[in-house]
Order: structure tokens, then sequence, then C-alpha cells
């Protein structure tokens, strides 16, 4: 996975990886059960981790693919 800041917008942070992508292609994040899911799957991977330590604040917004969501601890 890669897990990055924004260079054009530091309230943006950026995850990318193949796994990811297959992920979003068969979770239905618009269903809570499904964000759930999926928040549990980057828990999971390490990636909030990276994400903290990058400094991202509550109110971000995180960019996975085309879907984006507004952070929250």
């Amino acid at each position: 996975y890669t897990v990055e800041q924004s260079p054009e917008n530091p309230t943006i942070f950026v995850v990318e990886g193949p796994k990811i992508e297959k992920m979003l292609g068969y979770t239905n994040l618009e269903s809570e059960k499904g964000f759930q899911f999926f928040q549990n799957f980057l828990k999971d991977q390490g990636i909030l981790e990276q994400l903290e330590e990058l400094g991202i604040q509550e109110g971000d917004t995180v960019r996975v693919g085309d879907f984006e969501f507004e952070f929250v601890f």
C-alpha cells in the first residue's frame, strides 16, 4: 500500500494498492455495514496507523480510488 498526503491539499490523504482497489469493487461503501467492514480492513492492514503517523486530523479527507470519506476517530 501507499499512504500519502496530497501535495496539492494537505487535508487530503491518498491510499492506493491493488488489494484496496479489489475491495472497492465488491464492497458497498454506501451502506453502513459495508463502510464498517472497509474501516476494519484499513485498520487490520495498518493503514489507519499510517494515516495517523502522517498527521491526519478529524475532518480530513481520505481518498481511496474514486471513493472519498471524512476521517473521524
